[in-house]
């Protein structure tokens, strides 16, 4: 019998006390994926993608089968605990131990999975990052704490009256930003509230200062228990009116410092908070999601209940609905009215939990209209996200969609272009850069279409649907080289892709190019 154990670095002990671990951070990494997997089996190919995701297929195979050849010379005369043929792998159950599977969940909480473990590989880092979250997740279930929520402290100072109201409008509106995003509190900053309140966990603060041409803005954020700054930008204001009024350089600050201060606070909070571990899963789950691959969907969702079981918020749910939807939209999973029915129950308990959150409202407008065929309802919902919210990118690219369901394309355009330009810093941009590209198409602009196709493809280069636009963009346009080059880079990240397809398949995910008459360029390449 051979023991793995995973928590800590990794070791492999023979019963005799032997140590049998491989060398190598890649061959240490497959033992590492074939251990943790279920019956510790695994396709080939998704070992491949894992740790050499950057190679072709080719090089990828030949890389697996040295790797495979080390480890089992690392077991010696145990090798025969290392199964494979030529579609998997496995390591055989019965001969393993694995400490974090036959023990149960370590003591201390502390623990690193696989401390150490660097295998260079993006997708073998997002495979480990979700294994640590659900070790986490796991122990927090055996411990519970409640997730009393994130406390902001928003202020302002300034050299005049006006100027400190304003100043403190714009915080708050970072703050709220922030607290539609995950579980959080303003902490108001009275004189008649008692002394003793809790200490805040954030601070943001607006700074106003009147120069010849108007005002200038100190935003920053602070972590208060450390004084780590995790935010902080000196901009330009013309008038102070456009604070009230979320004009787009305003809205941009707000979306671009929330973003920002929310990246960082899984660094920062106690990880033995709920709200913080919470935190960390949904912004792994963003990245995930917006790569638009099976897998990662796949991951995202399940990454986002793990969410929802650490701290109860609705947006969790609406994020969940929304990965349905890209799912059945994107045709990635065969059962498709069963995601669509999934996507509707999960928008209703968002809606119930989180009613009067901006983001769950524009989260939802999409599948209210997508799913549900309900135009007037998702316009509906669009129309009180922006209305809440008028510096949140989400809200106007919901916007934009119900416009476009009640087929005003001059307004879906315009909605869409100030949700693009708000949203320019995210790391996430190529979701309304792609958005964008869509509504231009619609609206007959497709010069506008192509410069938002290759933003999102720059931003995402693994990205299906921007490929798939750009293709038949390029076509149209007459750029046949380009046409034939992005032809190909489909063929290599969407398998089985061929230009046959998009032309002649109804139910290919093109439908704005295909009601639009646009595919027939294609024709050309064929």
């Amino acid at each position: 019998m051979i023991r793995i154990s995973v928590l800590g670095p990794l070791r492999v002990q023979s019963a005799e006390g032997l140590s049998l671990t491989p060398k190598g951070a890649k061959n240490q990494a497959l033992l590492a994926l074939l251990a943790l997997s279920p019956d510790m089996s695994r396709p080939r190919r998704w070992l491949e993608d894992k740790l050499w995701s950057q190679f072709g297929p080719e090089q990828a195979s030949a890389n697996l089968r040295q790797a495979l050849s080390k480890l089992r010379g690392s077991f010696g005369a145990h090798d025969g605990v290392l199964l494979a043929d030529r579609n998997s792998v496995a390591l055989d159950p019965s001969r393993i131990t694995v400490d974090l599977r036959d023990d149960g969940l370590p003591g201390d909480l502390r623990v690193e999975l696989l401390e150490g473990l660097d295998a260079r590989d993006p997708e073998f880092e997002e495979w480990l990052r979700m294994e640590r979250a659900d070790l986490q997740t796991r122990l927090s279930r055996a411990a519970p704490q409640e997730a009393k929520g994130i406390l902001i402290a928003c202020r302002s100072s300034a050299s005049d009256g006006n100027g400190r109201i304003m100043g403190d409008v714009l915080a708050n509106q970072i703050g709220e930003n922030i607290a539609e995003q995950i579980r959080a509190w303003r902490q108001a900053n009275e004189p008649d509230l008692p002394a003793d309140l809790p200490v805040s966990d954030l601070s943001i603060g607006c700074d106003l200062v009147q120069t010849d041409d108007g005002h200038k803005v100190f935003v920053k954020g602070l972590h208060l228990p450390t004084g780590r700054i995790l935010y902080s930008k000196l901009q330009s204001v013309g008038r102070l009116d456009d604070i009230l009024g979320a004009e787009d350089s305003i809205a941009r600050l707000v979306f671009e410092a929330a973003d920002c201060i929310i990246g960082k606070l899984p660094q920062v909070l106690d990880s033995s908070r709920p709200e913080s571990r919470a935190t960390a899963l949904s912004r792994l789950s963003m990245y995930r999601m917006f790569s638009f691959e099976r897998d990662a969907l796949r991951e995202a969702y399940s990454l986002l209940k793990q969410a929802h079981e650490l701290d109860g918020n609705g947006v969790y749910l609406a994020w969940s609905s929304m990965v349905r939807m890209i799912q059945l939209m994107e045709l990635l999973e065969d059962d498709r009215e069963a995601l669509r029915e999934e996507a509707i129950a999960l928008n209703y308990r968002a809606i119930e939990d989180s009613q009067d959150n901006a983001l769950v409202q524009a989260l939802i407008s999409k599948v209210r209209g997508t799913a549900q065929r309900d135009a007037a309802g998702a316009y509906e919902l669009a129309e009180r996200a922006v209305g809440r919210n008028a510096a949140s990118a989400f809200a106007w690219k919901s916007l934009a969609e119900a416009h476009m369901l009640k087929g005003d394309v001059t307004a879906a355009f315009d909605a869409s272009a100030r949700a693009r330009a708000i949203a320019h810093s995210s790391p996430f941009r190529q979701w309304w850069d792609m958005g964008h590209c869509i509504i231009a198409i619609a609206s007959n602009r497709p010069h506008e279409a192509i410069e938002a196709g290759e933003a999102a493809a720059r931003a995402a280069p693994l990205s299906r649907p921007a490929h798939r636009h750009l293709l038949a963009l390029y076509a149209l346009d007459g750029q046949l080289d380009k046409a034939q080059d992005t032809a190909e880079k489909l063929a290599k990240i969407e398998p089985g892709f061929t230009l046959d397809q998009i032309v002649n398949d109804e139910s290919y995910p093109v439908r704005t190019l295909r009601n639009k008459g646009l595919l027939e360029p294609i024709r050309a390449l064929l």
